[in-house]
């Protein structure tokens, strides 16, 4: 009888417990998908605490150069994308912004979309699934990449006039297959590889980089606006000179005159 009464007590509290829903299948889920191959990961792992494996899905970025992008694109995408209450959090003294989902559901989720679980370096890839995908779907993934582990950058000695993206990652063979990705695009793409200290996939030259704005796109604030100026000025200003801008934010994509 008591046995009785706390599983009916249970299934009473287990009633207002939100369950996460599952999204179909669309170009927001790989651009997420792409975040996550960047500077996000699974996390498998035995809790102590209350005794049972613990699932999670974790997001990280810059506090500073990543704020605005976390507040006003990829929370909220996260928020619209499963029907949860996720927020940011900062570490200010290590000047990380994070947000995490501890849900099971969630973790199976990504890893069926070809997330590794636990640490990425030798795991990370892009799987058959992402090859085959269509193409606003590869041209998401390659978006999520650029905004988590990428960059737009110009050289001093050209007068910071001509523009280069890169993505950053230790796995070599990930960096090829990224090149690959690329070419579907027509954007010629080089691996700069440095061994142990990883290497970028890298376009450059103003064409180029158009054409990854129209085909591709950015999801950042901050990548946006320098690009903006860029186009404006003739002349990439340095990031530290946007990095705390409030500006509104959308997907930077087929905006190019």
């Amino acid at each position: 009888m008591q046995n009785q009464n706390i599983n009916e007590r249970m299934k009473y509290v287990r009633s207002f417990i939100k369950v996460p829903k599952l999204p179909k299948i669309d170009d927001g889920i790989w651009e997420l998908v792409g975040v996550c191959l960047g500077d996000g990961c699974l996390s498998k792992y035995f809790s102590k605490y209350d005794n049972k494996i613990r699932y999670s899905v974790l997001f990280t970025g810059n506090s500073i150069d990543d704020y605005w992008y976390y507040q006003r694109y990829l929370v909220p995408l996260l928020r619209s994308k499963f029907n949860l209450k996720v927020n940011p959090h900062i570490r200010k003294n290590y000047n990380v912004i994070y947000t995490v989902i501890g849900s099971k559901r969630i973790f199976d989720f990504f890893k069926n979309l070809g997330m590794p679980v636990g640490k990425k370096k030798n795991k990370i890839k892009v799987t058959a699934r992402m090859f085959r995908s269509s193409k606003n779907a590869k041209a998401a993934i390659l978006r999520g990449l650029l905004d988590t582990d990428g960059c737009i950058f110009a050289r001093k000695d050209e007068g910071y006039r001509y523009p280069h993206i890169k993505i950053s990652n230790s796995n070599l063979k990930f960096l090829l297959q990224l090149k690959k990705l690329l070419k579907q695009f027509g954007l010629p793409a080089y691996v700069h590889w440095e061994g142990e200290h990883g290497g970028d996939v890298i376009i450059r030259g103003s064409k180029n980089v158009k054409n990854w704005m129209n085909f591709i796109g950015t999801s950042h604030p901050v990548h946006r606006r320098r690009y903006v100026e860029w186009l404006q000025s003739g002349k990439l200003l340095l990031k530290s000179h946007l990095a705390n801008v409030n500006t509104n934010i959308g997907t930077y994509q087929n905006r190019d005159k």
